[in-house]
C-alpha cells in the first residue's frame, strides 16, 4: 500500500484529503507543521508528499533539499494559494512533481495522486 503525507496548516483541508486519499486506498499521515513533518519523513517512507509551500515560509528549500537526500524517490505535489511562478520561485532548484493552485477540486487531487504514483 502506498504510503502518503499530507502537510497542511488548514485543518479542515488534512482531513477533506485524509477521507478522499483513504477512499481511493491509500495509507496517510497528516501534519499541520513542518516540525511535525521533518518528524514524519525521518521516520517514515513516503512514495508521495501533499505539501502546502505556505505552511514553510522561508524553509521549503532545505525541507526539501534533505527530503531529496533521505527519500530520493518520494514525489511531492506542492499546494499553493500563490501563483505557480511565485510558488516556484519559493521552490528554488527543487522540482515538485506538480503544483496545484488552491482551491481545487478532489477529482484534481485523484487524478494528481494516480498520476505521480504510477
Amino acid at each position: 500500500m502506498d504510503r502518503i503525507l499530507v502537510l497542511d496548516d488548514e485543518k479542515l483541508i488534512r482531513w477533506s484529503l485524509l477521507h478522499i486519499l483513504q477512499a481511493d486506498g491509500y495509507e496517510v499521515d497528516l501534519a499541520a507543521t513542518m516540525e511535525e513533518a521533518s518528524r514524519l519523513v525521518r521516520s517514515n517512507s513516503y512514495r508521495l508528499i501533499l505539501a502546502d509551500l505556505e505552511v514553510f515560509e522561508d524553509q521549503a528549500k532545505p525541507f526539501f533539499a534533505g527530503l531529496s537526500k533521505d527519500q530520493a524517490r518520494t514525489k511531492v505535489i506542492i499546494m499553493t494559494a500563490l501563483s505557480r511562478d511565485l510558488a516556484e520561485s519559493q521552490l528554488g532548484d527543487f522540482m515538485a512533481f506538480q503544483i496545484v493552485e488552491k482551491p481545487f477540486a478532489s477529482e484534481q487531487i485523484r487524478s494528481l495522486v494516480k498520476e505521480a504514483l504510477i
